[in-house]
């Protein structure tokens, strides 16, 4: 507790400003509130520790796990999990904004959080991949990635609604994405890849709107997540519709940057510009290209564009300081 608050705290006990009551309670609450040095210290002592004992573990693995036994190696796993989950818990509860090379408590806990689920996972393969070998009924490889990408979904979704970290949101973006398309691989399995296209394009759509109505966040990760999906998903989908013709395989992947761009001007999103602009900026010369193959005006042409392009962007910054500056 602060010298200077104790000493004037007793100062005015000693006035009859406040009373012992008084005295005792507002003891209490500084002393909660702003824990002492030597408790601050503890604290980044134990934590640094288990960063050190952390990695000592994983350093350790690789030179033992060929001579541990497969139930040795599960327990092993879990006791790793239990143990990531518990520093990740302590050091959410560290009081300093900065805690050794992060910069917030809330980044080591997603970092540790982060590590638990893939050392989780591996508990599930682990334990699947034992029942596999211990009965008769053999369990196919596609049912093993579905048992394990629904049990890590669930941790992800758990964490993630707990903690609101980006760590935790990409997992649980990707472990959806894995349970869902396993699902699908079993229901479907003679999926044409043009509707592994539609798949990611509708997952895409799907996080795109739940990052849009607040349900996901940060903003910036969800959207990013979702334009990069619905990029990925489109060139697949693109590429088997329209594979033998590159002029119109070219055209929709120009008008689908050119939508990012307008969305991103609507939602007033910087990363799902960036995405449109790099579309453009891969999809454009291609386009100059196959209009005008073997030319000296492609270069030209996109030299003009990206000039009126500059103008056009520095006149708009223009506009936009100028209406802050009269605001």
């Amino acid at each position: 507790m602060d010298k200077k608050i104790l000493n004037s705290l007793n100062k005015w006990l000693e006035n009859n400003l406040i009373s012992e009551s008084d005295y005792k309670k507002i003891l209490d609450y500084e002393k909660n509130l702003n824990p002492s040095q030597k408790s601050k210290v503890a604290k980044a002592i134990t934590l640094i520790g288990s960063l050190f004992l952390l990695s000592g573990l994983l350093g350790t693995l690789p030179l033992i796990w060929d001579n541990l036994t497969y139930w040795a190696q599960l327990l092993l796993l879990i006791v790793t999990t239990v143990f990531l989950i518990y520093a990740a818990n302590y050091s959410e509860k560290f009081e300093d904004k900065s805690i050794f090379i992060f910069k917030s408590s809330e980044r080591v806990s997603s970092v540790l959080y982060l590590i638990s689920t893939i050392s989780f996972g591996s508990v599930v393969v682990f334990t699947v991949s034992i029942i596999n070998r211990s009965t008769s009924q053999y369990i196919s490889e596609d049912i093993q990635i579905l048992i394990v990408s629904f049990f890590v979904t669930v941790y992800s979704l758990y964490f993630y609604s707990r903690t609101r970290q980006i760590f935790q949101h990409a997992a649980l973006f990707y472990s959806s994405i894995f349970f869902l398309g396993s699902l699908g691989n079993i229901i479907f399995p003679n999926i044409e890849a043009w509707a592994g296209g539609l798949f990611l394009i509708s997952i895409g759509l799907i996080w795109g709107l739940y990052t849009f109505n607040k349900i996901l966040g940060p903003s910036w990760l969800g959207y990013f997540l979702s334009t990069s999906t619905i990029s990925i998903g489109s060139i697949i989908l693109i590429d088997n519709l329209f594979g033998d013709n590159d002029l119109l395989e070219i055209i929709f992947l120009i008008l689908g940057s050119v939508l990012f761009v307008w969305a991103s001007i609507q939602l007033s999103e910087q990363v799902i510009f960036y995405i449109g602009g790099l579309g453009l900026v891969i999809n454009l010369p291609r386009l100059i290209t196959e209009l005008l193959p073997d030319n000296i005006w492609p270069p030209l042409i996109l030299f003009l564009v990206g000039g009126v392009l500059v103008a056009v962007g520095l006149y708009l910054n223009s506009i936009r300081e100028n209406i802050k500056n009269n605001d």
